[in-house]
């Protein structure tokens, strides 16, 4: 196992993308789920911030890296929201039959990192995978601390044609005026096109690669939780620091990316510093 210190655009933007799908601070909930404490805020809320995440350098990979990357979120009204590079719509919400349940229902357009060969020796001889425009959908049910959600996307752009679900719980918990304890459990599920790209083996990768040819089916190809705790500074700036882990599964965990040359473990831990507008 190593670790680098990758500082280009495209691992920063991967990384940065990766950090938007799950919880942080306020503004980083399911996606459509308001910000717990926005009552009396204005119309637009924006978040800043910038940290840096210790992960594996392909999803799969045993190798990790360190990546600094920026944070950008903006929410305007719980109605249009951008996180990183996914932007979405909250189009239905349904109030529940207690104070503070909600259902929220919309849109999602994502902007999807690939993978390039030359991120490890690991990958040579695989080929490129492009970057994917996705496009997609939410629901989400919220109530009090807890929420529940189920995200879908499908490639539009020909990279890699696949479509994925990602179902996820999380829970918020005070732990004082200043703490608070973010937590989210996660699994995902790709469709045969998805898996096939990522994690198989053709032939022609099989002669440049070494690895054996290998195809990768449908099914849940992973799954993980993840931990954020936040310290508020002040009103306006946050400190939070990130554990996760997930498991690789089905034919993702048997892909011989995974199995030879990778890990079926995932871990990431991060620190960041957020400005609340």
């Amino acid at each position: 196992m190593n670790s680098t210190i990758l500082p280009s655009l495209p691992r920063i933007l991967l990384a940065a993308a990766a950090l938007s799908t799950l919880p942080f601070a306020a503004l980083a909930q399911q996606p459509g789920q308001k910000p717990a404490d926005k009552a009396g805020k204005s119309d637009w809320e924006v978040m800043l911030g910038a940290g840096g995440l210790f992960q594996p350098d392909y999803e799969g990979s045993d190798d990790y890296e360190v990546s600094p990357l920026p944070l950008l979120m903006v929410n305007y009204r719980d109605l249009v929201f951008l996180r990183g590079p996914m932007l979405g719509a909250n189009v239905l919400t349904l109030q529940g039959p207690r104070p503070g349940d909600e259902l929220q229902i919309g849109p999602l357009v994502r902007y999807q990192f690939g993978r390039d060969e030359d991120d490890n020796d690991d990958l040579r001889g695989m080929g490129d995978i492009d970057d994917a425009i996705e496009i997609g959908g939410f629901i989400t049910y919220s109530t009090g601390p807890w929420s529940t959600g189920l995200t879908l996307f499908r490639d539009v752009s020909d990279a890699h044609d696949g479509l994925t679900a990602e179902l996820s719980a999380g829970h918020r918990l005070s732990l004082g005026p200043k703490l608070m304890l973010r937590s989210e459990i996660s699994t995902t599920w790709a469709d045969d096109n998805y898996t096939q790209a990522f994690y198989g083996v053709t032939a022609a990768q099989s002669a440049r690669s070494g690895m054996q040819q290998y195809t990768a089916e449908s099914g849940f190809k992973e799954a993980g939780i993840t931990l954020d705790l936040d310290y508020r500074l002040t009103e306006n700036w946050i400190v939070t620091g990130r554990v996760g882990y997930k498991r690789m599964l089905g034919d993702a965990a048997d892909s011989p990316l995974v199995q030879d040359r990778g890990s079926e473990d995932q871990f990431s831990t991060g620190i960041f510093v957020s400005y609340r507008f």
